[in-house]
């Protein structure tokens, strides 16, 4: 029994030794393993041209694999890289995993604005091991500077079931897979690189889920006006603009219905665009209303209203020339003319754009007056007449501050104010006017002024002539007059005899005057009476008349 027990004892032993041998060379074997796993890390590839580092995992792509020679850079914590920080190697595409990085076929893609792009991603495992259910997204944005594509769709998830490692195929470019995307470049875009970054997530072999981001630019072309997000802001595309920098008109002043030059100074104020194939379109205002049909304000006199220039250097200025008429009819006031220029730069982008100008355009004043009159027109010093006329606007513009002034030495200064008229408006004046030295002659005149302004503040006068004299006054003196002399008459009147003649004279008419007017009150009166005689009989009722008295016969 006891040999038994010792048998089985040293059995036991045995296999606790059997079994820390085994433990022991496990632990030998896994730290070959992990040696060998950082060894296979550390090693060159020369047969394939690749680098392949721990510290700073590298691929190089092969040289002649794609024509932008791309490469992959391993950068522990996400970051971008020396080399994309310096701006200089867009083409590069960089990754967050030693293991999972893009291939070196990747070719940066060109997208221009408003057009489709096709992104293919090359995915290559570098793990000695397969990965599975590898599962790739875009990172999308709702901004442009963000993601330079449109977003139509919901998903944009790519899936590759399988990535077979080195010791599935030793072969580099067999084991790579290619993810495509075909998206729309946005209209808005900017000319520049944008980063594009791609989220993989991956299933190694011992069932665990991990993640990496491989990052990649995409070079678009958009807009000249839209600019560049390219970081160097002196690169920038800008865009070429034409600018009026002045105008004149022959001659000055623009009146309505007459033809006048219009003299256009454009300048190129881009520094060192030169602009080409330059188009000018000179349009005025229209003008109309619900009842008058629309029509230009500005018309050109040849019948065409644009110009062509072949180009214009950078700071460059050109002069156009074109004669319009202005239309008949037109208020005073100012009117646009519109200049529409479209034109193109170096490389045949097309640009436009407008400016305008305005042009002040005058009515020519016109007025009337009725014949003015002075009632007297004879009067003495200290008298007064009363001038009266009227003033008719029969132009298209308001009349301003119309004034009537009357300055002459045979009669004291006197001012009429009118006031505003407008057009088919009449203004009276009605001014007295007091003499204050004799005329030269019976029939002298005196001059009235008439004064007004345009809209401007331009005062514009005329001078119309009306008849008054200041004369002296006729005075009676019976003593003046004389006495016939006696041989002639043969009797000599008395002044007394003279009065008492006037005076006998006068009663003579008084007693005429008298009598006439006696007998036609007395020819009334028997109208009067007539008259009323008859009304009386014709009012008169039946029972007032007197009954016939009946004979006696006839009874």
């Amino acid at each position: 029994m006891d040999l038994i027990k010792k048998i089985k004892l040293n059995k036991g032993i045995s296999g606790i030794v059997t079994a820390l041998i085994i433990g022991l060379f496990c632990f030998a074997l896994e730290s070959s393993t992990v040696s060998a796993r950082a060894e296979t890390l550390t090693t060159t590839k020369d047969g394939s041209s690749t680098t392949y580092t721990s510290d700073n995992v590298t691929y190089n792509g092969r040289s002649g694999a794609a024509t932008s020679n791309p490469s992959s850079t391993y950068n522990e914590g996400g970051s971008e890289g020396p080399a994309a920080e310096s701006g200089e190697r867009y083409n590069q595409a960089t990754t967050t995993n030693p293991f999972l990085m893009p291939g070196n076929t990747w070719v940066t893609p060109e997208a221009t604005h408003g057009q489709d792009c096709m992104i293919v991603l090359p995915i290559v495992n570098m793990f000695k091991y397969n990965l599975k259910d590898v599962i790739v997204t875009p990172r999308l944005g709702a901004k442009t500077n963000d993601f330079p594509f449109e977003i139509n769709n919901t998903g944009y998830t790519e899936k590759i079931d399988l990535l077979v490692g080195e010791d599935a195929q030793p072969n580099y470019a067999e084991r790579i897979r290619n993810c495509v995307w075909v998206l729309r470049t946005r209209e808005n875009v900017k000319t520049g690189y944008y980063k594009i970054d791609f989220d993989i997530t991956y299933t190694d072999p011992t069932c665990a889920v991990d993640t990496t981001v491989i990052s990649v630019f995409v070079h678009c072309t958009g807009l000249p006006e839209n600019g560049t997000v390219d970081g160097d802001e002196d690169k920038k595309l800008s865009m070429p603009r034409l600018i009026v920098t002045g105008f004149t008109t022959e001659p000055k002043e623009v009146y309505s219905g007459e033809h006048f030059t219009l003299n256009l100074s454009i300048e190129n104020t881009a520094k060192d665009t030169t602009v080409k194939n330059l188009q000018f379109d000179l349009t005025a205002t229209v003008e109309g209303s619900q009842t008058q049909p629309s029509y230009a304000a500005f018309l050109p006199s040849s019948g065409s209203n644009s110009f062509y220039i072949d180009s214009i250097s950078p700071g460059g200025v050109t002069d156009l020339t074109m004669e319009f008429e202005a239309k008949s009819g037109l208020e005073q006031r100012p009117y646009v003319m519109n200049i529409v220029m479209k034109y193109e730069d170096e490389l045949a982008n097309a640009y436009d754009s407008t400016a305008s100008v305005t042009i002040p355009v005058k009515q020519i004043s016109k007025f009337d007056v009725s014949t003015p009159s002075c009632d007297p027109a004879v009067i003495d010093i200290g008298e007064q007449s009363d001038l009266m006329f009227s003033i008719y606007n029969t132009g298209k513009t308001t009349l301003y501050n119309v004034q009537v002034t009357i300055n002459d030495k045979t009669v004291q200064q006197a001012l009429a104010y009118v006031g505003n008229l407008a057009p088919g408006a009449t203004g009276n004046v009605d001014v007295m006017l007091t003499g204050t030295e004799y005329s030269e002659s019976e029939t002298a005149m005196i001059p009235v002024v008439i004064s007004y302004e345009d809209e401007t503040g331009v005062v514009s006068t005329e001078t119309k002539n009306v008849a008054l004299a200041v004369q002296q006054g006729m005075t009676e003196d019976f003593g003046a007059i004389e006495e016939i002399p006696e041989e002639e008459s043969g009797f000599t009147l008395k002044g007394w005899q003279i009065a008492l003649i006037g005076v006998g004279v006068l009663a003579a008419l008084v007693g005429i005057i008298a009598g006439i007017k006696a007998l036609i009150n007395r020819k009334k009166r028997r109208e009067e009476d007539a008259l009323a005689s008859e009304i009386d009989d014709m009012i008169q009722t039946p029972e007032e008349k007197p009954e016939d008295t009946p004979k006696e016969n006839d009874k």
